[in-house]
């Protein structure tokens, strides 16, 4: 899970949220609960919020990545619009933009009627997640500070599941070779004996350097637990100081 910042609201949801939201309470009232609306009229009610206006503009917003778990469509299901303060609780914000997350099917379907306002998730849009979550080999963890919500959030969408994990696995064993990599890279380069073979061996260091920044890219998949990683990453730390560049 990684920092995001929400667009501005869509031309479509500007000038019909009222309209949409009113059609939808009334329907609420008419047959005593958001729950007993028939399911062919409780869809003709609530289609709009899938517009593709509002998809395409909330899917930029997250680079078109879950905001959850950070996979791409196709690797979760497609991503979906999610309504992060249930519908079906709060039928008031079913069109309200700041209540939209981009979400992959699985994400959506693991949260479903979650309330979110009595028990309260990381909204990613609204924290960063960077200063509640950190990485312990392939499960996420959290910072003690924000035990009880991030502990909640990860059971709730199920960040620790095998689905993650086994992905997560695959990328910790290219982190690990890049960084032995990188180990030898700078042993060649402290044994290199004159400027012009201290250079080469520099420009290999950035090389490998590039490579594995290039896995943080907000745009990557799992982009939050790369980042993690070269926080804690020596090698990564030691080849920064050698090429004179600072850590991002």
């Amino acid at each position: 899970m990684i920092k995001l910042s929400r667009d501005n609201k869509p031309a479509v949801l500007i000038n019909n949220e009222n309209s949409w939201t009113t059609s939808l309470i009334e329907a609420v009232t008419v047959f005593g609960g958001y729950s007993k609306i028939p399911a062919e009229q409780k869809e003709k009610l609530l289609i709009h919020y899938r517009h593709q206006e509002i998809k395409s503009v909330l899917f930029k917003s997250s680079l078109e990545k879950c905001a959850f778990c950070e996979t791409k469509p196709g690797e979760s299901g497609n991503i979906e619009v999610e309504h992060f303060a249930p519908k079906s609780i709060y039928p008031a914000l079913a069109f309200n933009w700041e209540n939209f997350l981009p979400a992959c099917r699985k994400c959506n379907d693991r949260k479903g009627g979650h309330d979110t306002v009595s028990y309260p998730i990381i909204n990613p849009y609204d924290s960063d997640p960077e200063d509640i979550f950190h990485y312990t080999d392939i499960k996420i963890a959290v910072n003690n500070i924000h035990k009880e919500i991030g502990e909640r959030t990860i059971s709730v969408c199920g960040l620790n599941s095998v689905r993650l994990m086994r992905p997560r696995a695959d990328i910790l064993v290219s982190l690990h070779s890049f960084s032995e990599s990188l180990e030898e890279a700078i042993k060649d380069y402290e044994d290199a004996e004159t400027d012009i073979k201290k250079q080469n061996k520099k420009r290999k260091i950035r090389e490998a350097l590039e490579i594995m920044e290039s896995m943080t890219k907000p745009s990557e998949t799992f982009s939050g637990f790369c980042k993690d990683y070269l926080k804690r990453c020596a090698p990564y730390h030691e080849a920064k100081i050698i090429v004179g560049e600072q850590i991002a």
